[in-house]
């Protein structure tokens, strides 16, 4: 980082759904303190750091909007380890940027899909499970953030003086996995989709046996919604459709040979 203007510190691993709370935190927490460490040693005071709207995120019974002022509770016994790990790690950055006069900024993210530009597919994993033939899709709303939108962000915040000490929600537009599914259906006719929706207590009960499902059970019945305003007031953001985003992303796993038709 030696004669570096800035470091953007880019997320903290999603897990499997089977590492225990202090696993999840010590690694989240632990990456971001080692690299806001090594900036400081440095002399780097600006920092921007992707965060998630995990760490702005009310209890499931919450309705209205909400932006980057809403801290999640962390004893809020509805979160699953990764999203308690997403608020330890952020609150650890803002106080070590507090005690060591750094600029900080963070990005809170909901979903992130997009065109991946390498084998790691990430959260893209879930639309290439839909693509391939999911045959039960539950009725989770996901907030969606577009990945070359979020790029985008983290550059106009990390340049633009008027974002230190702000947190930025990087999405705000919503569709359900269901309708990503009927989305797909339509868009790719030769894949011969079958879309159904799981019902909610369906995917209660399965959540107990697949890891992957229990990050949605709190998102089943929600009623609240996320603003980007102060992103597009202060730095004069734009995103993406999600219709485009999860439609651009599903013809590159395509592209990548990674669906089969049948």
């Amino acid at each position: 980082m030696n004669g570096a203007d800035g470091v953007i510190h880019v997320a903290s691993p999603l897990g499997n759904g089977t590492e225990s709370t202090e696993e999840m935190v010590s690694v989240a927490r632990g990456g971001v303190l080692n690299v806001l460490q090594a900036a400081d040693k440095a002399g780097v005071k600006r920092i921007v750091m992707t965060s998630s709207q995990a760490a702005s995120t009310p209890d499931s019974h919450a309705t209205g909007t909400f932006d980057g002022s809403f801290w999640t509770d962390p004893d809020n016994p509805e979160l699953d380890p990764y999203r308690i790990s997403k608020v330890k790690a952020e609150q650890a950055a803002w106080d070590f940027a507090d005690k060591h006069d750094m600029n900080l900024t963070t990005v809170l993210p909901g979903a992130i899909f997009g065109p991946v530009i390498t084998n790691n597919l990430s959260t893209n994993q879930i639309l290439l499970q839909m693509l391939k033939g999911q045959p039960a899709l539950p009725k989770v709303p996901l907030e969606i953030s577009d990945v070359r939108d979020l790029a985008k962000l983290h550059r106009l915040a990390f340049e633009n003086p008027k974002a230190i000490g702000q947190r930025y929600i990087g999405s705000s537009q919503t569709l359900t996995m269901l309708q990503v599914g009927k989305i797909y259906q339509s868009a790719f006719p030769e894949l011969h989709l079958h879309i159904r929706a799981l019902p909610n207590w369906a995917t209660r009960v399965l959540s107990r046996f697949v890891p992957s499902l229990r990050t949605l059970v709190p998102m089943l019945n929600r009623r609240y919604h996320h603003t980007t305003a102060a992103a597009e007031n202060d730095l004069g953001w734009q995103q993406h459709k999600p219709e485009e985003t999860v439609l651009d992303a599903a013809k590159r796993l395509i592209e990548m040979g990674l669906v089969e038709k049948k």
